[in-house]
C-alpha cells in the first residue's frame, strides 16, 4: 500500500511542495538505527554446531550507540581447525557463560533493530536456531545482507568476501574472523554502501526493502 502510494505521480508532485509527505517513504538510510552482527561458531551447520562468540555494534546513523562482544563456552570441544580459523581456543572460553545467558543479553541489546551481517544466510540461522532451541524465543528482526548488496553494487569484484570488499574501499583490515573485528569491518562497508545506494536514488528504508526483495 505505502509502496504504491509513494510511486504515485500525484504523490510525487505533492511531495515537492509539502516536504512532510516524505515521511511516508520511511526512515532515511543515513540515519537508520541498525545492529551490525557477526558470530563465530564451532562449525558450519547451525543444527549441529555451537556459537562461540557474538559481536555487535548498535548504530544510529554513522554513530556507534552501543557495543556487544562476548565469547561463549560451548558444550563441545573447539577443534584445532576452528582455532586456526578464529583464534579462539578452549582455554579462552572456559570462564565464559554458556550460550543461553549470552543470547538473553544479546536479545536485550538488539531489541527490534534491523540486523546487518555480511552473509545473513550464515549468521542469522545460527542465531535463530539457538534462540529457539535454548530460549524458546523467536528472532524475527528484519535483516540487511551486505554480501548481497556487494554483489549488486560491486558486480566486478573478483569475489565478495568481506576482506575483498573492504580492500576495494581501502579499509584497514584487522582481527579478521573474530566477531567484533568482522563487525567493525562490516560497519565500515555499510557506510560505504549507504553512499553508493544514495547515488542510485535508494535513500530510504522502503527503497532498500524494494531492492532487497529483488536480490
Amino acid at each position: 500500500m505505502i509502496r504504491d502510494l509513494i510511486s504515485d505521480h500525484q504523490f510525487i508532485e505533492l511531495e515537492k511542495e509539502y516536504k512532510f509527505l516524505s515521511r511516508a517513504r520511511g526512515e532515511d538510510l543515513a540515519s537508520l538505527p541498525v545492529v551490525v552482527v557477526d558470530v563465530e561458531t564451532t562449525g558450519l551447520d547451525y543444527s549441529q554446531h555451537e556459537l562461540i562468540e557474538i559481536g555487535a555494534l548498535k548504530l544510529e546513523g554513522k554513530e556507534i550507540a552501543g557495543v556487544f562482544s562476548s565469547l561463549i563456552k560451548p558444550k563441545s570441544i573447539i577443534t584445532p581447525e576452528i582455532t586456526r580459523l578464529t583464534g579462539i581456543d578452549n582455554e579462552m572460553v572456559k570462564e565464559f557463560p554458556a550460550a543461553a545467558e549470552i543470547l538473553n543479553k544479546f536479545m536485550d541489546f538488539v531489541g527490534s533493530s534491523v540486523l546487518i551481517a555480511h552473509n545473513v544466510d550464515f549468521d542469522i540461522p545460527f542465531l535463530k536456531h539457538h534462540f529457539q532451541q535454548l530460549l524458546s524465543k523467536d528472532l524475527n528482526n528484519e535483516t540487511i545482507c551486505t554480501l548481497k548488496l556487494s554483489r549488486y553494487l560491486l558486480p566486478n569484484l573478483a569475489n565478495h568476501k568481506l576482506h575483498t570488499v573492504a580492500s576495494h574501499f581501502n579499509l584497514p583490515i584487522a582481527n579478521r574472523h573474530r566477531a567484533i573485528g568482522d563487525v567493525e569491518l562490516t560497519y565500515q562497508v555499510w557506510l560505504q554502501f549507504v553512499q553508493l545506494l544514495q547515488g542510485k536514488g535508494i535513500t530510504r528504508k522502503v527503497d532498500l526493502d524494494s531492492l532487497i526483495s529483488r536480490l
